[in-house]
């Protein structure tokens, strides 16, 4: 379900685009790779996908784009599949189009008369309620069209996980057939229930899980965050704190930055300022989120309310309120809500299969940072106050809100070694998944911090942590990582006389490839910004900004 219908301009994303534009040169020479793209509702992989299609611009390829939302049926699919194909067909080809369905069929019959003959089918088999001889037809239309073309073709199917509801149970059984044989068919899946679109693809699509490549889109990262921010402030002045604080807020996602954003640039204009100060930016997420009409305050009330449909709903609303609390395993949880583990285990496997929670290890977490504060400090306080008074809950919004901008702030201003220092002081003897591995961290009695000169005369942040009965050494760097960096850990850890037991490179930047063999030779683990930020996340931390 779309809660908001309010596209955002698309941006970043080109290591993505440069993947499937990849995927098309190697369609074109002969070999196949089709891809499944996963990520959270409402980051932005409609808009992604769109920008894809409008883009292609190459005449030997043809795209078809389905959007298929669960309020799509089945005639939207037959409808679009062959209009789009005829359309992006006629187009290459310069010819004069319209979107009409009939204008196309009969332009196109002239030069692809085989294709519209099977489209004319299909639509005859519509008309008398044959849907399944419909779909077959469907499905071989284009081997049909590539046949005669000599293209291939660019099949989308964005929340492809809705087709079986709207096309009936055979659906991916019959397509999955298709797919193995149409070697000249690029296909492109998109879910926003990454639990969901696996299951579909390791049982429904098993023989083709291995053939799908999984590529995950989620929030922005912190350099495309400030780009983000930058670019739609348009010309309006933010400083590097403001900046950083809104990255860290909204945990980079491009749908609430960019509505923030644009409350900024509202309010500067009705205030008449060039440049954005903190009470400006109060202004802005009071009016978003706190406000009970505001666009995301909106946005996030229909979720909850989707959510808390039908039976045991009051577990859901218990259970939004005790994870956006800070419990955040199974057994604290229950203990929190008072409801049968049964039901709570329940409701939760159902959070995990909406992507609203994620699991990592025993502990649960909201996928969301923005949703997660607004259920705490927003959604709990009109539930539970009992004085309804607008003007106290706004004060108290406000105050809540300088106290989350503190923090951050005096985060922010903390040495980066001392920011890890107080994360490794969270672990708890608990195994966690970061970027597809498992790591166990272990409790630390004992850390240390300390700076090693390298032989180019720069310093290296070190730490060396102690429990367990082992022992980690741990370097640091912003950016710019070199082999000398490796070089200087490993010394001293011979100087240590035993190995340490753990060694483990953590940096925000890129490492270069040289630098990252040396590293992996050397048995370090390598933690970039996506696993130190999972971790940060996980121990309700602000993020490290660069």
């Amino acid at each position: 379900m779309r809660y908001i219908d309010l596209e955002h301009q698309f941006f970043g994303r080109q290591d993505i685009v440069k993947l499937l534009k990849k995927r098309i040169s190697d369609l074109k020479e002969g070999f196949r790779q089709n891809v499944a793209i996963l990520g959270n509702p409402f980051i932005g992989k409609t808009a992604f996908l769109k920008n894809f299609v409008f883009n292609i611009d190459d005449d030997s390829v043809t795209p078809i784009y389905l959007e298929l939302d669960r309020d799509k049926d089945k005639s939207y699919v037959y409808h679009k599949f062959f209009g789009s194909l005829l359309y992006h067909y006629l187009k290459s080809n310069n010819s004069s189009i319209e979107e009409d369905e009939d204008f196309l069929i009969e332009k196109a019959q002239e030069t692809i008369p085989q294709t519209v003959q099977v489209i004319k089918k299909i639509k005859a088999d519509i008309s008398i309620g044959k849907y399944k001889d419909s779909f077959l037809g469907l499905l071989s239309l284009p081997d049909i069209y590539i046949n005669e073309t000599g293209k291939c073709c660019v099949l989308i199917f964005d929340e492809f996980q809705n087709l079986e509801e709207i096309l009936g149970e055979h659906v991916f059984q019959d397509l999955g057939k298709k797919i193995m044989t149409q070697k000249k068919c690029f296909y492109i899946f998109a879910s926003s229930y990454k639990t969901v679109a696996e299951r579909i693809l390791s049982e429904k699509l098993s023989l083709l899980f291995g053939n799908f490549e999984i590529v995950s889109l989620g929030a922005f990262d912190l350099k495309t965050s400030q780009e983000f921010i930058e670019h739609h402030l348009q010309d309006v002045l933010a400083g590097a704190q403001l900046r950083h604080f809104l990255t860290d807020f909204t945990g980079g996602h491009p749908l609430y930055l960019n509505l923030i954003c644009k409350e900024l640039v509202n309010l500067s204009a009705v205030y008449k300022q060039n440049e954005i100060y903190m009470p400006l930016l109060s202004q802005a997420v009071e009016n978003t989120i706190f406000n009970r009409w505001g666009v995301i305050s909106r946005h996030f009330e229909l979720i909850v309310l989707d959510l808390c449909q039908g039976k045991d709903n009051r577990v859901v609303s218990s259970l939004l309120i005790s994870l956006a609390n800070g419990k955040n395993k199974i057994d604290d949880i229950i203990a929190d809500v008072a409801f049968s583990k049964l039901k709570v285990r329940s409701k939760i496997k159902d959070l995990l299969e909406k992507s609203i929670l994620v699991k990592n290890g025993q502990h649960y977490y909201f996928q969301d940072k923005l949703f997660k504060y607004w259920v705490r400090y927003v959604y709990q306080k009109r539930l539970h106050d009992v004085d309804l008074s607008q003007e106290k809950q706004k004060k108290e919004f406000k105050e809540e809100f300088a106290r989350s901008m503190d923090a951050i702030r005096i985060s922010a201003g903390q040495d980066f070694s001392a920011r890890i220092v107080d994360l490794l002081h969270c672990f708890d003897d608990e195994s966690f998944d970061l970027n597809g591995r498992k790591y166990r961290l272990p409790v630390f009695e004992e850390v240390t911090s300390f700076k090693l000169k390298n032989d180019n005369g720069t310093f290296l942040d070190v730490i060396k942590a102690i429990g367990n009965n082992e022992t980690w050494l741990i370097a640091l760097k912003k950016e710019n990582v070199g082999e000398g960096d490796i070089q200087t850990a490993l010394s001293y850890a011979k100087q240590l006389g035993v190995r340490p037991d753990r060694c483990v490179l953590v940096a925000l930047t890129d490492i270069e490839d040289t630098t990252r063999l040396k590293a992996l030779q050397e048995k370090f683990w390598i933690w970039n910004e996506g696993e130190l930020n999972t971790l940060l996340t996980i121990f309700d931390k602000p993020y490290i900004i660069r």
